[in-house]
């Protein structure tokens, strides 16, 4: 969507890029020699910094899409400036400014919709010159396991359905025989859902010759990803083909998918009956005591005496840049960290309003320099408070509705079921479980991120429970 930029604010934009560009060369600008590609759902870096090195702090710095009103981020006297930044970037975006003196203007993007997907222009400037450098993003998904279904009898065989969700950009559909071969597709459709992926249905006609296992695959080429399913129609369908033996046949199959229904429903039972069990365990009166590693502690986070409290400093403090602490985002790991076991621990403070945080578990081994994938599958199980979005760090995210918002939340392991729940610590409701995962004995720690000032997270608890 676009930003609405007054036409004398870009007329003077216009005016100041094509002046700059007369005596520019005492800037450059340098981006990656090739795309970058990345899923939807994670968050990207994308990198772009000045040649030879120098620092960027005084400069004006400008993310733009397309045109040059299309302002993505936009930095300048020392702050951000959010008042013309595009709508569908507004809480999505960060400046990495701890490498501006360094020259590095890069900037992440939070939760990657397909509508990122594109070219984007890296912009500097100061009193008398002007230098930009493009930066491709690729964005990219891939779908669901495809669906077969039989749809009815078709000039001598019988027409087939295979429909798969949630690719983007819009994939490749092919059908195979048994011997590899290429059948033709009948017909194609493509949709979006309201988050820019697509939807694909593809039907075939399979022959009594080709009668046997056949296959639909459903490919992104981007990503060269695929997912294929197959399907066993026996040749007396074929036979004096009438349309009741299709409707025989799709009863066969929503028998079987029957069976495997009643079969799903029994273990999600099972499932449930662990969830009543683990909620038991929930709202313990005497939480764990956690306290907070400052070893791992970004230089800008202030850790309290008795490590019980996390705020984010105006400025960095002289510490040492050890492999252990977090140089980038405002994070702190737990002292403590858990194998076995269940554990519950209590974090407060001011968590609605403008403040931005987050809370949740980390695996003790994941990447504390650089860019961050802050999801399970880079080792990551929070909730988080930003810019007014209260959010699971799921992929893609899902959106959290508490009423009110929580001012205390339990943060409860269960290492054995590898699951990981947020509870409202003052009326005991349930915020989010993540679903089931395998932690394999691997050490799990509390992890925190300030990232406004005037955020401060404080941990309760009393003497550790005994398991």
């Amino acid at each position: 969507m676009w930003f609405h930029v007054s036409p004398r604010r870009l007329l003077s934009y216009l005016v100041t890029l094509h002046v700059l560009q007369l005596g520019s060369e005492s800037l450059r600008v340098v981006g990656p020699g090739s795309p970058l590609h990345a899923t939807v759902g994670q968050d990207v870096v994308l990198p772009c910094h000045l040649s030879p090195p120098k620092d960027a702090r005084s400069l004006e710095i400008l993310w733009t899409r397309h045109q040059f009103s299309e302002i993505v981020h936009h930095y300048r006297n020392g702050e951000d400036q959010y008042g013309e930044q595009l709508r569908g970037y507004q809480g999505r975006t960060e400046l990495l400014t701890a490498g501006l003196s360094n020259g590095s203007l890069d900037l992440r993007i939070l939760g990657l919709r397909p509508s990122d997907d594109g070219q984007y222009l890296c912009t500097v400037q100061n009193a008398d010159s002007y230098a930009e450098a493009a930066v491709e993003l690729e964005v990219s998904a891939t779908g669901s396991v495809p669906q077969l279904s039989l749809e009815a009898y078709e000039d001598g065989g019988i027409r087939v359905l295979c429909r798969s969700a949630g690719w983007y950009p819009q994939p490749q559909v092919l059908w195979k025989d048994p011997d590899g071969q290429r059948l033709p597709s009948l017909s194609q459709r493509h949709s979006s859902d309201e988050q820019g992926l697509f939807d694909v249905e593809d039907t075939t006609i399979v022959s009594r010759s080709g009668a046997r296992n056949f296959s639909c695959m459903v490919r992104n080429s981007r990503l060269n990803q695929e997912q294929e399913s197959s399907l066993h129609i026996s040749a007396p369908f074929f036979h004096n083909a009438h349309p009741w033996m299709v409707a025989l046949a799709v009863l066969l199959m929503l028998l079987v998918a029957l069976t495997g229904l009643s079969a799903c429903l029994w273990r999600r039972k099972e499932k449930q009956d662990a969830a009543m069990a683990w909620r038991k365990f929930l709202l313990p009166e005497n939480p764990d005591v956690v306290t907070l590693d400052p070893d791992t502690a970004h230089s800008q986070l202030i850790l309290s005496e008795d490590r019980r409290s996390v705020r984010l400093g105006s400025a960095r403090q002289d510490l040492p840049d050890s492999s252990k602490r977090f140089s980038d985002r405002y994070c702190v790991l737990g002292q403590e960290g858990f194998r076995e076991g269940r554990h519950c621990w209590e974090v407060q403070g001011d968590l609605g309003g403008d403040f931005n945080w987050a809370v949740g578990v980390a695996r003790d081994n994941i990447e504390r320099k650089g860019c961050m994938d802050v999801v399970p599958e880079g080792g990551f199980w929070a909730v988080r408070h930003y810019r007014g979005h209260f959010e699971s760090l799921t992929c893609p995210r899902t959106v959290l509705s508490p009423s009110p918002m929580p001012s205390r939340i339990l943060v409860c392991l269960d290492c054995a079921e590898g699951l990981v729940t947020f509870i409202n610590a003052k009326t005991g409701g349930e915020i989010f479980t993540f679903p089931p995962d395998q932690f394999s004995g691997e050490i799990l720690r509390p992890w925190f991120w300030v990232q406004t000032k005037n955020t401060e997270l404080h941990l309760r608890g009393g003497p550790p429970q005994s398991l």
